[in-house]
This record gives C-alpha cells, sequence and structure tokens, in this order.
C-alpha cells in the first residue's frame, strides 16, 4: 500500500466512530423490513449509507489537506446523515408495519410531520455537541425566518390547513366532495394541496387554504354513505294526485334498483302546479356517489312503466291547449295485425278454449298491455285480485309466505297465465308475483269477462272444471297428500264463480 493511502486510511479511521457499525446495521435491517411493502425503502436506504460514506471520505481528504475545521464538519454531516436515514426508517416502519397489523391508519401528514420534528431535534443535539452557540444562531437568522414567513405564508397557510384537514378527520381518502367549482372524489391529501378526481376523470388538485377557507360538502364516501336526490316527473290535471303518489310510493317501495337505497324507501311528493301539468319528485337515496346519472335514468324508466301499466299519460310542461280521450279508452282503431297475434296467444291459453272465435275477439281488443321492470312487484299475496295476466316476454317468480318466512315455489315464462283463479272466484291472492326479469304482459279483467258471462251463463260451469283440474293438479305437484274431488272441487269453484260475477244459481 503507497504512502498516500496508508495516510488516508488512518484519517479514516479517525473519522470513523464506534456507533457507526450497529447503526448501520439497524437501518439496513429497516430497509429490508420496509422492502416488503415499499419497494424503493431499500435503494433508498442504500442511497443514505453511500452518502454517508462519500462524507466520511471527504472528511478524511480535508483531513489530509490540513483542513481540520471542513473535516470536522463533515464527520458531523455523516452522523447527522446516518441518524436522520434511521430516524426515518425506523419511523416508517412503526407507522406502515406496527401500526397496520394493529388495525390502525394514522394520516400520512402525520407520519411526515413526526419525523421532519425527530430529525429537527437530531439536527439540533448534533449542532449542540459540535459546539455550535445555538443561541447565538438562532437570534442571527430571526430577521430572516420572519421574512421568509411572510413570503412564503401561502405556502406556509397550505401547509398547515393540510394538517388540519388530516388531525380532525375532517375529510377521509375516498370521500366525495363538492365546493364551488370541483365536484369529485379524494384520492390524495398532501402537505400542500388535496387531489380530487371528477366524474369525468379529471384530477383537480386544491389548496389545502381554499378548502379550509370556503365551503365544502361532504357527499358521499366514509363521512357520508348515502345521499338524497330528487327526480322530477310531470302528469297531466286528470290524474288524481293522491292516487299517483300512493302507486309511485307502493311501486318503489317493493322495487329493488342499484344504488337505490332500500331502507327508506323512495318517496313521492307533489312539486308543483304550473305551465299546465303537475310536478311530481321523487326523492331517494343514493348508495354510490359513482353513479348518479345511472340510478336517476332508472328511476324514469320505473316511473315510465308504472304510468304505462296503469294507463296514464306522462306530461311535460306546455301552455298548449290539448284535448284527450277518457282515462282507459279502448282504441277505436285497433291494428289487425295486432288483433290476430293477441288471438292466436288467447287460442293457447285452456281456461278461454270453452269461448267461441267472436267472444275471443272481443277480449283480445280489451287486452291491456303491462310492462314491469326486473324487481318489481306484479301482485301481492293476500290481495284481492281483479285480472290475470298472461307473460308474453320475461320471467316471473312465484314466492308463497309462511310463518314470515319468503320462498320461491316456481318461476313462470312466456305464455303462462297468472291469477285466475283470483279473478274468477274472487279469493284472495295464494302468492307474490315478481319481475325476475324486465317483463312484457297482457291484461284480462273481470271486467272483461263479465259482459260474456252474462250474456253465457253456461260458461261458469265450465270455466269451473277447468280451474278445479288446474287447482287439483297444482296440488298434486305440491304434496303428496290426497287432494279434493274434482267434482266437489268444481262445485265449490263455480258457486265462488257465480257469486263473484253475479249469475244466476240454475244457470
Amino acid at each position: 500500500m503507497s504512502p498516500m493511502l496508508t495516510v488516508f486510511a488512518g484519517y479514516l479511521s479517525d473519522a470513523w466512530r464506534p456507533f457507526y457499525w450497529p447503526l448501520i446495521v439497524i437501518n439496513l435491517i429497516f430497509g429490508m423490513l420496509l422492502w416488503r411493502v415499499a419497494r424503493r425503502m431499500l435503494l433508498y436506504t442504500l442511497q443514505g449509507l453511500l452518502l454517508f460514506v462519500l462524507l466520511l471520505v471527504f472528511s478524511a481528504w480535508a483531513a489530509m489537506a490540513d483542513s481540520p475545521g471542513l473535516a470536522h464538519g463533515l464527520g458531523e454531516a455523516a452522523t447527522i446523515v446516518l441518524g436522520i436515514l434511521l430516524i426515518r426508517l425506523a419511523a416508517l416502519a412503526v407507522f406502515r408495519l406496527v401500526m397496520v397489523r394493529m388495525g390502525m391508519h394514522p394520516p400520512r401528514i402525520l407520519e411526515e410531520l413526526l419525523i421532519l420534528v425527530a430529525s429537527l431535534g437530531w439536527l439540533v443535539v448534533r449542532l449542540a455537541h459540535a459546539g455550535l452557540d445555538l443561541s447565538g444562531l438562532l437570534a442571527s437568522t430571526a430577521v430572516i425566518t420572519a421574512v421568509l414567513a411572510f413570503a412564503m405564508q401561502d405556502t406556509l397557510g397550505n401547509i398547515l390547513s393540510g394538517l388540519a384537514l388530516q388531525l380532525d378527520h375532517s375529510i377521509h381518502i375516498g370521500d366525495w366532495v363538492q365546493t364551488e367549482t370541483v365536484s369529485g372524489r379524494v384520492m390524495q391529501v398532501q402537505w400542500r394541496y388535496t387531489a380530487v378526481r371528477t366524474l369525468f376523470g379529471e384530477m383537480v388538485l386544491i389548496p389545502n387554504s381554499t378548502l379550509m377557507k370556503s365551503q365544502v360538502m361532504l357527499t358521499g364516501g366514509q363521512s357520508v354513505p348515502r345521499r338524497l336526490r330528487t327526480v322530477l316527473f310531470y302528469s297531466g290535471f286528470e290524474l288524481e294526485p293522491n292516487k299517483v303518489v300512493e302507486a309511485v310510493e307502493h311501486a318503489f317501495a317493493a322495487t329493488e334498483i342499484p344504488h337505490v337505497a332500500r331502507v327508506p324507501s323512495p318517496v313521492c311528493v307533489v312539486h308543483d302546479f304550473a305551465n299546465g301539468v303537475v310536478c311530481y319528485a321523487v326523492r331517494y337515496w343514493l348508495t354510490n356517489p359513482e353513479a348518479p346519472g345511472g340510478s336517476d335514468s332508472l328511476i324514469r324508466q320505473h316511473l315510465y312503466a308504472l304510468f304505462r301499466r296503469q294507463n296514464w299519460r306522462l306530461g311535460a310542461p306546455s301552455q298548449d291547449l290539448r284535448v284527450s280521450s277518457p282515462q282507459g279508452a279502448v282504441p277505436d282503431d285497433e291494428p289487425e295485425q295486432a288483433i290476430k297475434q293477441r288471438l292466436d296467444m288467447l287460442g293457447g291459453i285452456s281456461l278461454l278454449n270453452p269461448l267461441t272465435e267472436d267472444e275471443r275477439r272481443e277480449l283480445a281488443v280489451r287486452l291491456r298491455f303491462l310492462p314491469y321492470l326486473k324487481g318489481s312487484i306484479i301482485a301481492s299475496q293476500g290481495d284481492v285480485g281483479d285480472c290475470l295476466f298472461i307473460i308474453t316476454e320475461g320471467t316471473v317468480k312465484v314466492d308463497v309466505e309462511a310463518n314470515h318466512q319468503r320462498r320461491g315455489v316456481a318461476t313462470l315464462g312466456v305464455g303462462d297465465v297468472m291469477g285466475e283463479m283470483s279473478v274468477m272466484t274472487g279469493e284472495p291472492r295464494r302468492a307474490t308475483l315478481q319481475a325476475g326479469t324486465d317483463v312484457s304482459c297482457y291484461a284480462l279483467s273481470k271486467d272483461d269477462f263479465e259482459s260474456i258471462l252474462h250474456g253465457r251463463p253456461e260458461l261458469a260451469d265450465a270455466f269451473a272444471q277447468l280451474l278445479a283440474q288446474r287447482s287439483q293438479e297444482l296440488q298434486q305437484v305440491k304434496t303428496s297428500m290426497p287432494v279434493t274431488n274434482v267434482a266437489v272441487q268444481k262445485a265449490a269453484i263455480l258457486d265462488r264463480v257465480r257469486r263473484v260475477f253475479g249469475l244466476a244459481g240454475d244457470g
């Protein structure tokens, strides 16, 4: 080894402190532990140790160059760097390993603040150890500090505001916020700004001081799990508002709509009378702030389907003079092709086999088209039915409630008939019918059958026979117990049919 290297090694040995080795080992251990949760921390550790070594090397060179003051300063700088590295790694290990294991998730800004305070404390200790007069230093820098504070008041305001936002837990990561100009989801809360992603995918950086000074509305997330929204719709004055409100609330109370809370269920109110229409408002609780437009659209779709089922007309604000036909009137010019399709459909229903072609045609004209969206209740168990349904599209779930429990017993599809026993005999519905998919069906009411039965009372006997057979088949499917004799059951059903339709007993 050359004499110069020997001298350099001697100076380097003099600059090395005994406590460096354990601190280096501890830093490496923390770096490897943090590598599992933050891949860059091991590289950060190695870079810090490299800076520490370089400062020691420069300190030895300064000593060789006969600059003891510079050598001493570089040696202290190396000690400070090694200590700050250890403080940072130890704090990160506590916050990101230990506290996470304990289920604690403190604000990130608190972690950075504690690291900063501890690092400044270590710096002050080392400077005092080096013999620096801190009181004189603080006095000499007081004016400079005041000038910097005045020049950086906006930046300092943002930093302190960011600290306050995280410490008082007023805004959480994932919360949805709305200010005068921005609405979106909080993605980050940094020292200087809060990052908000809007529904359009834009990232907006809002200075923390602006959030502290202005009014901020929390609209979703951990702090606000749901938000009240309002959807307006209109109808003409020919509809009674109380019936519209009742029908809308009843429909939504039993309907499952994505991102719309079931409890409390949506409510309907009369919002205004203006511009020739009645304005209604449906108010519901939104559970997903990312989908306000989609939920509003589903609410409007259900409203449209409900109005179609009720044979009501949706309105729009207007000042035009309108002349409308009476509610529930049958169209005068029904397309012949549509009548033929309905006749073909009615021809496949065994209950209507006793009818003549003309009688079936009369029923075909009277059919009412009823659309139901998925989740809608078509009929409820225990209700008195006034119509039967013929499914033309979709599937319907049949549920029976007993002992406060609801159990599915069947699924009906295209061509199936529902509710014929209830409409013909007046007995309560035996099951609840719910749309398993979007459903299209036609309805025949008690009034539709009444004129035909009064014209041909003998049809009551044929209907009773068919209903008795179908009832017996259903009993055989549901249970293996002996069923009632068909003739006895027919007589009971025939008696109920005559009472419902007011037919003579000898008919």
